[in-house]
């Protein structure tokens, strides 16, 4: 069974914009694209980020958010929170793959190339790509051709991925960056 965002009944019912009355929320997934551009718009500030963040999670206006009694509004903080800093294991209660050779269980399918992923195959990346990466002008730059590069994926495509998806995808290549060549064996071993 595929995984679904919970459902948060509101403490207090809101107006709609259109004047109905909201009495749950059922909540969404953040997808790295739309996350990466609502923490642009937010700016630095935390609170910002999470509100923006907030509209996504919800769907809700930013006039039915600021309606939101505080436990419900950290209620959806919560969710953002762990949506934003938890790997897609967390939410499938699976634990997190130890061996490098073994695709990453994705939260949600991914479209790609005309095709409907549920796993993504990893490849360690070559010297030469690192080279590459480390000339790029930016973090998120260097992440996206390198994470590009170690699933076989566009980087238009990294665009679908949920960010529990990426997440999971950052914390499996950060070890192929970092980590020696006993890791690996150790890890294909037990």
């Amino acid at each position: 069974m595929a995984w679904m965002p919970p459902l948060h009944r509101l403490l207090s019912a809101i107006t709609a914009d259109t004047g109905a009355k909201i009495e749950q929320v059922q909540l969404k997934p953040l997808y790295y694209a739309a996350q990466k551009d609502a923490l642009a718009r937010a700016g630095d500030d935390e609170d910002d980020q999470f509100f923006e963040l907030a509209k996504l999670a919800t769907g809700l206006s930013e006039k039915e958010l600021d309606q939101l009694k505080r436990p419900d509004y950290v209620s959806i903080a919560q969710y953002v929170h762990e949506m934003s800093t938890r790997p897609a294991s967390f939410f499938l209660n699976e634990p997190q793959q130890s061996s490098h050779d073994q695709p990453i269980q994705l939260l949600l399918p991914l479209d790609a190339a005309g095709r409907t992923l549920n796993e993504l195959p990893l490849e360690m990346p070559a010297l030469r790509a690192t080279k590459v990466m480390k000339k790029l002008a930016t973090n998120k730059e260097r992440a996206e051709f390198i994470t590009a590069h170690c699933t076989g994926l566009m980087i238009p495509d990294l665009a679908g991925l949920t960010v529990p998806d990426w997440t999971e995808l950052q914390e499996r290549i950060d070890d192929f960056l970092n980590q020696p060549a006993d890791f690996f064996r150790n890890a294909t071993s037990r």
